[in-house]
C-alpha cells in the first residue's frame, strides 16, 4: 500500500500520519510514501517520518519514499533527518 502525503504536513498532520504509518508497520506491509506533493513540512511530520522508517528497518520492512519534493529533500536536510533512504 502507499501513502499518499498531502503538500502541507503541519503539526495538526503529525498524528494521522502516524496512524497511517503504524498500521501499515503494525500490518508487516512494505511501506511506500509518495512526496511529490508535499510543499510544507514541519519538524513535527519529519520525526514522524523517521520513526517510523526506524521501526520499519528494526521489522525488516521496506521502506520507500518516491518522488520527494525540493520542500521535503530540504527540510530533510536542514533538520539532519533522513527519512528519505531505507538505511
Amino acid at each position: 500500500m502507499s501513502i499518499v502525503l498531502s503538500p502541507r504536513l503541519d503539526t495538526a498532520a503529525a498524528a494521522p500520519l502516524r496512524q497511517s504509518l503504524q498500521k501499515l508497520i503494525e500490518a508487516g506491509a512494505p511501506v511506500a510514501i509518495d512526496a511529490a506533493a508535499v510543499d510544507q513540512i514541519g519538524q513535527a511530520c519529519l520525526q514522524v517520518l523517521a520513526a517510523a522508517r526506524a521501526a520499519a528497518v528494526a521489522r525488516c520492512l521496506s521502506w520507500q519514499v518516491a518522488f520527494p519534493s525540493v520542500a521535503m529533500v530540504e527540510a530533510g536536510e536542514i533538520a539532519a533527518i533522513d527519512v528519505l533512504t531505507a538505511a
